[in-house]
């Protein structure tokens, strides 16, 4: 059986109804250090891509690792969505402008005591290309969603894909793992 191929089509409306009808699992206040991610879904070449990161060397928290841009809650935050459109304007200039937010999904908890809540966007097709800021981002890399749909690889603690020649794992691969599962619920 063939995997199915995501367009925006297929998946940019269903994807937000879904979100909107289930029942998300969210963590108490003050468990962990609350953070939030954005999942930037876009369509390339005729297929829903995300865009993901490889963060600096010499970060304090994660270092190397991929992950999708986003990161802790400011004060000044209003709210867990700020945080996660924030960042990504933060790490990828990625204007908040320029996505349409679908939903949040289950959040995340990491052994490194963070709480993420990661939401999910389609990035409109005017816009800008990412770039990465430097200081926190030493890669940003377009993986096409299809290659998630395989079994994830790999001994323990390191599990995940391998995607254009990155690790895809951790908390990240956590994330990817909740929206494959609704994905496959469309």
């Amino acid at each position: 059986m063939s995997s199915p191929l995501f367009t925006e089509a297929t998946l940019r409306e269903p994807l937000r109804a879904r979100l909107a009808d289930r029942r998300r699992s969210s963590s108490p206040p003050g468990l962990g250090k609350a953070s939030a991610v954005l999942i930037p879904l876009f369509e390339r070449d005729g297929e829903a891509h995300v865009w993901l990161v490889r963060r600096a060397s010499g970060l304090r928290d994660h270092s190397g690792q991929v992950a999708f841009p986003g990161g802790k809650r400011d004060a000044g935050d209003a709210s867990l969505l700020v945080t996660a459109l924030r960042e990504a304007e933060e790490e990828i200039a990625l204007r908040r402008e320029s996505v349409d937010v679908l939903g949040a999904l289950d959040d995340c908890f990491t052994i490194t005591g963070f709480a993420i809540t990661p939401y999910v966007a389609w990035v409109k097709s005017d816009a800008p290309p990412p770039e990465p800021d430097p200081n926190e981002v030493a890669r940003v890399f377009a993986a096409p969603l299809r290659a998630f749909l395989a079994e994830p690889e790999g001994i323990f603690p390191r599990v995940g894909w391998r995607v254009d020649g990155e690790l895809v794992w951790g908390a990240t691969a956590a994330i990817v793992k909740g929206l494959v599962a609704i994905t496959r619920e469309l």
